[in-house]
Order: structure tokens, then C-alpha cells, then sequence
């Protein structure tokens, strides 16, 4: 189940400009986690941006700053979706709507916050 919910989350945020993915595409070599690094945004404002919409995210290092290191983000930080069984399809539909719709928004450059 959450492999299917991860495919479907994974085709629509690859399809929405501006959203660099972390980790293996196929969904069957990762777990049902998608980071993404909002290019050049502040993370931590994207995942305000979901919360407003009623999506839950994660903004920040999530206990794994060299890894974010290593491809130069800057800040060291990446949004996150976090799927489980329980999430029906229309979760992850309303996650990639949202995150489309704060994708053509502009947002703080990354550094600046508010």
C-alpha cells in the first residue's frame, strides 16, 4: 500500500518545476519518505506554506545534515513528506496540489526567513 501511495506522491511532485527530489525514484528502493529541496527557498517556509493548506510536513536536516551537505544545500535543510497506510490517495493529491500551487508562489529567498 504505501509503496503505491509512494509512486503516486513521487509522479507528481517530479512533474512540478522548481522541486529537486532526494533519494532513488523508483518507489520501491526507498522508503515511503519524500525529501525535496524547494530550489533557492527556505524549507522551513514551504513547510509553513503546506501546514496552511492542511498538509503536514517537515522542514530541516531530519537528523541528517552531512547529507545534505554533501549536494551544497544551503541552508542544510530539505521539506519532507512523510507517507503511512493509513493515507488515502487523496492525501498525496492534496500534497502535490499544494506544493504545485507554492511552487508558482514567490517565497523567501533562502537566509532571509521573516
Amino acid at each position: 500500500m504505501t509503496r503505491e501511495l509512494t509512486g503516486r506522491a513521487l509522479d507528481g511532485v517530479r512533474e512540478i518545476e522548481g522541486l529537486d527530489l532526494q533519494g532513488p525514484l523508483p518507489p520501491a528502493d526507498r522508503a515511503p519518505l519524500l525529501a525535496f529541496d524547494p530550489r533557492g527557498r527556505n524549507p522551513v517556509e514551504v513547510a509553513e506554506e503546506l501546514d496552511a493548506r492542511g498538509v503536514e510536513s517537515r522542514a530541516g536536516c531530519h537528523r541528517a545534515t552531512l547529507a545534505h551537505r554533501a549536494p551544497g544545500l544551503d541552508p542544510p535543510a530539505s521539506c519532507r513528506l512523510s507517507l503511512a497506510v493509513y493515507n488515502p490517495a487523496e492525501d498525496v493529491d492534496r500534497a502535490t496540489d499544494a506544493l504545485r500551487s507554492i511552487a508558482g508562489k514567490r517565497l523567501s529567498p533562502v537566509g532571509r526567513g521573516r
